[in-house]
C-alpha cells in the first residue's frame, strides 16, 4: 500500500514538473505590453507572424487566395522577411515606436498582394496588365 502511495505521489510530481521544466515554454509576450515587458527579436517577429496569419480567413476577398494558400504563402515568406526586415532590429525591442518601425516592413513583406489569374500584383500598373477580364 505504501508503494502505491509513493508511486501516485511520484506520478503527480512528474505531471506537475514536466510542463515547467521540460516542455517548450509558450510565448507569453504581448505587443501591447512591449514597454513594460520588452520582447526578444525572435518572439517579436513570431507575434507579428501570428497577427498576419489572422488576416487569412478573409484571404479570398482581400488577396484572391484561399485561406490555406494565404497561410502557406506567409509561412514560406516568414524567414526571408525576418532576415530582410529584421536585420536592423535590436536583439530586444522595448518601445511602441520601435515596434512600428520594424513591424511595418515585415508585414509589407509577409502579407501577400492581390492575386489575379495566379499572379501577385502590388502596383496599379501590374493590376492593369494581369487583372483584366
Amino acid at each position: 500500500m505504501q508503494r502505491i502511495l509513493i508511486a501516485i505521489a511520484l506520478a503527480a510530481a512528474g505531471v506537475f514538473a514536466y510542463p515547467h521544466w521540460f516542455a517548450a515554454p509558450a510565448s507569453d509576450y504581448r505587443i501591447a505590453e512591449i514597454e513594460q515587458r520588452p520582447i526578444p527579436k525572435r518572439e517579436f517577429f513570431e507575434l507579428w507572424r501570428e497577427t498576419a496569419l489572422g488576416f487569412c480567413p478573409q484571404a479570398r476577398e482581400n488577396y484572391g487566395l484561399s485561406p490555406a494558400a494565404c497561410e502557406d504563402y506567409m509561412r514560406d515568406k516568414h524567414a526571408r522577411c525576418v532576415a530582410e526586415t529584421g536585420a536592423a532590429a535590436p536583439a530586444v525591442l522595448s518601445s511602441k515606436a520601435e515596434s512600428r518601425r520594424h513591424a511595418r516592413p515585415y508585414l509589407d513583406c509577409v502579407v501577400p498582394g492581390y492575386f489575379c489569374k495566379g499572379v501577385e500584383v502590388r502596383e496599379l500598373a501590374e493590376a492593369a496588365r494581369h487583372c483584366r477580364d
